[in-house]
């Protein structure tokens, strides 16, 4: 392994509202805006009760050298049917497609079991093809398309739906 993830804190916010703002990113996140450093700081402090918030996020972090690679997250904790929705950003293209993806996925279904998660979802754009290898590579079904279409560069997209049970 050569990854671990941490749960965000306060002193990430600078670096997160760096990934956030980065245009090359909104392509696989609904962000059409950027975001203000107090957007960030107010989202981390509101993640500090997942129950309320219904929503947590790690930091990927390089095992060795410490250094943070991105972040993968809960959205949309639905605690009565034991559901979520996941998230994952490798934020720098130079460490992409070195597997810290693919690890930051698996360590995430370990955090979602811990919480009373069984199931995770995922909405991917049908250009992300490099989303779509990482969540098929780590066995995610895909099970249709989302009701809700994207506006990107002028045209209404739906994305593809993906899941995968973490209990059998």
């Amino acid at each position: 392994m050569s990854v671990y993830i941490r749960p965000i804190e306060l002193s990430d916010a600078i670096e997160v509202l760096r990934w956030e703002n980065d245009v090359e990113n909104w392509s696989s996140s609904n962000n059409k805006t950027p975001y203000q450093l107090w957007d960030i700081v107010r989202l981390i402090e509101s993640l500090q009760d997942i129950k309320v918030s219904k929503q947590a996020r790690w930091i990927i972090c390089d095992l060795k050298t410490r250094e943070t690679l991105g972040a993968v997250d809960l959205c949309a904790i639905d605690f009565s049917s034991k559901e979520a929705i996941v998230g994952i950003l490798i934020a720098d293209k130079n460490n992409r497609k070195k597997g810290s993806a693919s690890e930051g996925l698996r360590l995430i279904q370990d955090e979602a079991i811990n919480v009373g998660v069984d199931k995770l979802t995922c909405m991917i754009h049908p250009e992300n093809k490099p989303s779509l290898a990482l969540f098929e590579k780590c066995n995610f079904q895909k099970i249709g398309w989302s009701d809700d279409k994207y506006l990107t560069d002028g045209v209404y997209i739906e994305a593809i739906l993906f899941e995968k049970c973490l209990k059998k």
